[in-house]
């Protein structure tokens, strides 16, 4: 299990900066969420065998997309049960400290793939003495799709994930999210991903 920690890692504080060329790592320039279709908008490769691309919708700026979905692929063997357990264990440290911070996992059929949606914002469940309350309230919603993959016969592993940010009201926010999520849900587990074909 702590080998896990070090990507998440990465999911939490890569931060992509602005490049006139957008590489596409893994063979994928493009992706449909629903009757969406998203655009490579950026990428990176963080490690040998770690590559992130984020989609935004096309005539969408990175700066102000609605909603961004991103390709976390591991050129490695990571199993996405554990994975997961990794993934609601930093979710359940969190909830000491965030009120609105809660999640729902969501196992397909036959147990090869995990889905965990999840809530974060900056408003603490126990403000302190004296502590200021934030300037701005922000929140934000995850989906995080675990899923087992091949590159050619090696085995691998991907999470694909959707992230919707707010600046303001987070309760009304999270009230708006709840009566999209089952299509949102729907949307990331009927994602069809091609099979990754490394740049060389």
């Amino acid at each position: 299990m702590p080998k896990l920690f070090s990507f998440f890692v990465f999911l939490i504080f890569s931060c992509p900066l602005f490049s006139q060329e957008i590489v596409d790592y893994i063979g994928i320039p493009e992706v449909n969420f629903g009757e969406t279709k998203l655009v490579l908008a950026e990428s990176s490769q963080k490690s040998k065998t770690l590559y992130i691309q984020d989609y935004i919708p096309e005539d969408s700026r990175l700066e102000d997309a609605p909603y961004t979905i991103s390709i976390y692929f591991f050129n490695k063997n990571i199993d996405a049960k554990e994975a997961t357990y990794q993934k609601t264990g930093e979710l359940d440290t969190r909830q000491e400290t965030d009120k609105h911070c809660s999640y729902n996992v969501t196992e397909n059929p036959n147990g090869t793939e995990f889905i965990v949606d999840f809530f974060t914002s900056n408003i603490a469940k126990k403000k302190e003495k004296d502590e200021p309350e934030p300037e701005q309230e922000m929140a934000d919603y995850n989906i995080y799709r675990f899923r087992n993959v091949l590159l050619g016969e090696e085995s691998a592993f991907m999470i694909i994930t959707y992230k919707q940010n707010n600046i303001g009201d987070t309760k009304y926010f999270i009230k708006s999210v709840g009566k999209s999520r089952n299509k949102l849900m729907e949307n990331i587990i009927t994602m069809t991903i091609p099979n990754v074909t490394l740049k060389k």
